[in-house]
């Protein structure tokens, strides 16, 4: 890209956004206020010394290690190629020093190394007066950011990364000869696939009560149903969003969570924040139209996904419990909006069936660990040697929703005048039963990729016996 460039010119390359597709402002901020909530927020006064002391201090109190980080493949290659012309490489970066230090030693080809001092911050045009007096020949610079325009307005070349393609027909009117790096693409599948769009599938759950309370077919009821069924999803992908930021080191690490939009940098921190407080607004506000019952389900539904979070998934079986509780709060949703009766059989089969589910992921993760020779889980407190407790636990929570499902199927067909034949009741315990017989042996299997509720919405076994649901529900009215 630059070969045409005389190779005494220095290549100059920014860190933040360029080198690396996030801020490592944002990556401290997220990784101290998780590690050590209350000293970040007694260090945030030091935003008023300016933003070069506090990202001083936010590295101070975070746990950076720059092989965390995500970075631009294209700008590490182009970076190798400058080197191999025998061009000189400087890192230069409104980040602290400390910080650009540890980047260039892990990345290596730097001659040399410069970043803001905790006194001043190194960008815009402190940046372009520092780059005029190191390098008064001229140098072909690497940036992302609109701070940057008026060093590229000075550079020989400027080059542009990522979102800062927009800038390159106002640098050549101005005479700036314009490299462009390809832009990511933030296109809509992304932010659906880290949003977990397809996750809002779970929400269905919300219709569960008016089908068993045999209202599911009003129009108003259908109307508040897929707003309820809305409002949920925009809270559950906030959480997991928050879910992401908290796990990003984690997820770096994980052999397919790497490839998540955010831990992979297709998508920013300051993005997916952004984002997350838009959804849990919306939500929120939806939710309190609807009607307050279902607004304090919603809101119990949040709190709890934010102490599993930040607090319960990291420790073992209480994790899964609060997974199993997770779901069954959807349920209790459902009735909420629609102001039915409790029903203590649906929600007790809900809590074990879905702690079931949630152990057998967590099972087959401890049998690939074993098989891999991992002792732990990474984010998790679980040690390799814990399968068998995941498996007698797991398999007996699935023998108990059963029962309990058979028990509320006697009392529902028989107990109420809803059903003409309630006998085809029982093909939806049958089916339940053989369903999750098969998780757990696929699960022990190691043959279990993903979330159980998610395997069965690819799965062709699961429709069938779905569909062996629908048919006896239908035949049983």
């Amino acid at each position: 890209m630059i070969s045409d460039v005389d190779s005494s010119i220095p290549l100059v390359v920014d860190l933040d956004g360029t080198l690396i597709c996030n801020d490592t402002l944002h990556e401290t901020a997220v990784s101290a206020f998780f590690s050590r909530p209350l000293e970040t927020l007694m260090g945030l006064p030091a935003l008023l010394s300016g933003r070069a002391a506090l990202k001083r201090a936010l590295f101070g109190l975070s746990e950076f290690d720059p092989r965390d980080l995500a970075y631009r493949a294209d700008v590490v290659q182009l970076i190798r190629k400058a080197k191999a012309q025998g061009r000189k490489v400087h890192l230069v970066t409104a980040a602290d020093q400390a910080i650009a230090d540890r980047v260039a030693e892990h990345i290596g080809g730097f001659d040399s190394v410069l970043g803001s001092d905790g006194h001043s911050n190194l960008k815009g045009l402190g940046k372009l007066e520092a780059l005029q007096r190191r390098f008064p020949q001229g140098f072909v610079y690497m940036g992302d950011s609109a701070a940057d325009v008026p060093i590229w307005r000075h550079a020989k070349v400027a080059v542009l990364v990522g979102p800062a393609i927009r800038f390159r027909d106002k640098l050549a009117s101005l005479g700036v000869t314009v490299k462009v790096m390809a832009p990511s693409r933030h296109s809509a599948r992304v932010w659906l696939k880290q949003l977990r769009v397809h996750q809002w599938s779970k929400n269905l759950l919300i219709g569960v009560p008016p089908v068993l309370g045999h209202i599911a077919l009003d129009p108003l009821v259908m109307l508040k149903t897929l707003l309820g069924f809305l409002a949920a999803g925009m809270i559950a992908s906030a959480t997991y969003a928050l879910n992401d930021l908290i796990d990003l080191k984690a997820d770096r690490l994980h052999a397919t969570k790497r490839h998540r939009p955010l831990a992979a940098g297709q998508i920013t921190i300051l993005q997916i924040v952004t984002a997350a407080l838009l959804l849990l607004g919306a939500g929120l506000v939806l939710g309190w139209l609807l009607s307050p019952a279902f607004f304090a389900a919603l809101t119990a539904y949040l709190v709890l996904s934010a102490v599993y979070t930040l607090s319960f998934k990291a420790i073992p079986l209480l994790d899964v419990a609060s997974i199993g509780a997770l779901f069954t709060g959807r349920i209790v949703m459902g009735i909420a909006l629609h102001d039915l009766p409790m029903s203590p059989w649906i929600l007790s089969y809900s809590a074990l069936f879905f702690t079931s589910m949630a152990l057998a992921k967590r099972h087959v993760e401890l049998m690939r660990a074993r098989d891999e020779g991992r002792a732990v889980i990474p984010g998790r407190s679980y040690q390799a040697d814990d399968w068998p407790i995941t498996l007698a636990f797991g398999i007996s929570t699935t023998l108990a929703a059963v029962v309990v499902l058979l028990l509320f199927v006697t009392e529902q067909g028989y107990q109420t005048t809803g059903y003409a034949d309630p006998v085809w009741l029982y093909v939806a315990p049958a089916c339940v039963m053989l369903w999750t017989f098969r998780i757990w042996l696929l699960s022990h299997r190691k043959q279990l990729d993903d979330d159980p509720v998610v395997f069965a919405l690819r799965d062709r076994v699961s429709y069938i016996l779905g569909a062996f649901v629908l048919t006896g529900f239908l035949a049983a009215l």
